[in-house]
């Protein structure tokens, strides 16, 4: 495998992240499903929209992040791995736990609890870590501990820390091979059952925190070894259209007949095969995804550059702006495709300010988990060598 920088995960990533704005600024209006700010005029038809998105975003993610794990492999050993994941990972988490979870928390405990007190009191009183009204309601939306959307950063530390002897295997020249085969075996389309199958028995495992962690620990290692080998990219272009509708076409009906499927027996044959073809949709949005982006977008620019790089502060700072701009928002009275719109234009343009924040300031980059500031390094300047010493000048003449 050539570990050169593959373009397309990048700029999937870029997206992928970006999307979330639509995302949780939709959370704010759809219907009956909390979170930290509601608007009181909200839309049934946002929650089939979220639902969708829902079916194949996160996956996505964890795969991609799979992908980026296996070609780090070509840069560094394992013990230097495990530190930049310390770095890029755990940092940023408990960073993000203690300054960008707590405004998200407070905000929720005023609009849905009714907690009266200012951030400070909520900061130095110590409410921000209480586990009562989480352990009453199964979520932070109402006030107390919680890690908001930086689960997403907790289980990708926790995959990259619980896959370094599967890190080590593949950099022998055995794991190297097995995970080439493991890739060109799910380069055939009728193989696809395969993932799906894993995806769907894992997230039916028990979940000691109820956010499917082995489902998206199977979507990270499928990712880990799909970009061991150019046959998988090669068949996901060659067959991207068809995979991409077809996983769209099956993911929507999944979606649109939740109330069917919530009422059939639980065991049941029938469940099993519509959970299982809902896995398989999955699966095929998330290769066609693969395929059109290797065929578009495998491309370096500067567009590419910048997003890049503010993806990951993006994503950790973009909920906490959303949540803290609609509890304002939704108190102006517009309707709400305007209402919604207006959090929207304003959540991505405070983010990204806030990002060029961060990007410049060097104890602020850590803290976010990005790489130190490249500091230009000024091109030597050549001096001439010593001209030899001039004839002496002629008479002026008059």
């Amino acid at each position: 495998m050539d570990y050169k920088r593959i373009h397309y995960i990048d700029w999937l990533r870029v997206l992928a992240i970006l999307l979330l704005f639509p995302f949780h600024t939709w959370r704010v209006y759809n219907f009956n499903d909390p979170f930290y700010v509601k608007s009181a005029q909200t839309s049934i038809v946002l929650n089939y929209v979220i639902g969708f998105i829902d079916r194949w975003h996160m996956p996505l993610l964890f795969v991609l992040a799979g992908m980026s794990t296996f070609l780090a492999l070509g840069k560094r050993g394992t013990g230097r791995f495990a530190l930049e994941r310390v770095k890029r990972l755990l940092v940023p988490f408990v960073f993000g736990f203690f300054v960008l979870i707590p405004p998200q928390t407070w905000y929720g405990a005023r609009f849905n609890s009714g907690y009266t007190g200012s951030f400070w009191q909520y900061i130095s009183s110590g409410a921000f870590l209480s586990v009562d009204m989480v352990e009453k309601t199964g979520t932070d939306y109402y006030g107390g501990m919680g890690f908001g959307h930086l689960w997403f950063i907790l289980y990708l530390f926790l995959f990259s820390i619980l896959v370094l002897p599967l890190v080590a295997f593949a950099r022998t020249e055995r794991g190297a091979g097995a995970t080439r085969r493991v890739a060109r075996f799910l380069s055939n389309p009728v193989t696809w059952l395969v993932p799906a199958f894993l995806i769907w028995f894992t997230e039916g495992l028990p979940d000691p925190v109820d956010k499917s962690f082995f489902m998206y620990l199977t979507f990270f290692l499928l990712g880990f070894a799909i970009v061991s080998d150019d046959k998988f990219a090669e068949a996901a272009e060659r067959h991207r259209w068809w995979a991409l509708g077809t996983g769209l076409i099956v993911t929507s009906v999944h979606v649109a007949t939740t109330g069917w499927r919530d009422g059939l027996p639980d065991p049941s044959w029938a469940l099993m095969a519509v959970n299982l073809a809902g896995m398989l949709g999955t699966w095929c949005v998330i290769v066609g995804v693969l395929g059109a982006g290797r065929r578009y977008l495998d491309r370096s620019s500067r567009a590419l550059a910048y997003n890049a790089e503010s993806s990951y502060p993006v994503y950790l700072l973009h909920q906490t702006v959303i949540v803290g701009i609609a509890f304002y928002l939704v108190q102006v009275p517009l309707a709400w495709p305007l209402q919604w719109f207006l959090l929207l234009v304003v959540a991505v343009a405070v983010t990204f300010a806030l990002y060029e924040m961060v990007r410049r300031a060097s104890v602020l980059r850590f803290c976010f988990g990005m790489r130190p500031k490249v500091v230009p390094v000024p091109a030597p300047v050549e001096v001439p060598a010593e001209s030899p010493p001039a004839e002496p000048a002629s008479e002026p003449t008059p």
